[in-house]
């Protein structure tokens, strides 16, 4: 929520924010809006409310530093709403299962997430939970950056119909972000199985189509053979050394906040 944006543009709006400095200034963006202090999974696991729809900037908090009790609350929640986290998951994954919880039948849900929704491991159990419990399930891939500020690259999510189930996910790849008049016009339609193939990954839809079929053509060529078949690559650390890449043999298998709530 930070400084009250959202809640500014709907007078029958609900807050979360921690930050008693941000919560203060967001009151007088919105005055009208009922805005609590404090911490939001907190709040979620003990309030009665409902609301038609939420929209928000989840927080992006990095698995190393979201930890300790309000990682296990968190996990636990979300985990009663059907999405189970590992414990390398950012704040943001559980922030939108929880938030999701707190609909009423038929609410809508539309959140700025990080561009990591397209390919991080916990982003399968949370799209898996979106679409068991949202009609509608979209993502909108923004190319160049929506905030060129930031490190982070930024996406968007638009979800409709709680209380419903998806079976797939609606999709859009734009080069840069322009505003709508309304909800968000997806090109197409990605088929939970189609995802799940895919290795529950949304980013390789962002190539343009031709790209993509070529892709999928090489994919099932005799003779062409995965990265991860033949080598590994590993994760760069700063150690000073410039040798941060590294290929070997494969190895066989085992084979196994902040948020704004209108009511």
């Amino acid at each position: 929520m930070r400084d009250g944006q959202f809640l500014s543009l709907h007078r029958r709006s609900v807050g979360i924010e921690v930050d008693a400095e941000n919560a203060a200034r967001a009151r007088l963006r919105a005055p009208s809006a009922l805005i609590h202090s404090g911490d939001f999974f907190t709040w979620a696991s003990r309030t009665d409310e409902r609301f038609e729809a939420a929209v928000g900037n989840p927080p992006f908090i990095r698995y190393q530093l979201f930890s300790g009790d309000v990682r296990e609350l968190a996990n636990k929640v979300a985990s009663r709403l059907g999405a189970d986290f590992n414990g390398l998951s950012s704040s943001w994954a559980p922030f939108l299962v929880v938030t999701s919880g707190l609909l009423k039948p038929g609410g809508r849900m539309a959140f700025v997430v990080p561009a990591e929704i397209g390919h991080a491991t916990y982003a399968a159990p949370l799209l898996e939970c979106l679409c068991a419990n949202f009609t509608q399930v979209g993502v909108v891939a923004i190319r160049d950056k929506l905030f060129p500020e930031l490190s982070e690259d930024a996406w968007l999510l638009y979800c409709s119909g709680y209380g419903g189930r998806a079976e797939a996910i609606k999709w859009c790849a734009l080069e840069r972000f322009t505003e709508f008049s309304g909800p968000p016009k997806f090109e197409q339609s990605i088929s939970l199985e189609e995802w799940r193939a895919a290795g529950c990954r949304l980013r390789r839809f962002v190539l343009a189509r031709r790209s993509l079929a070529l892709y999928k053509e090489l994919a099932a060529t005799p003779g062409v053979r995965r990265f991860a078949e033949v080598a590994h690559a590993g994760i760069g650390y700063v150690t000073g050394a410039n040798d941060f890449f590294h290929l070997r043999p494969a190895r066989p298998s085992c084979g196994i906040c902040r948020a704004a709530v209108c009511g």
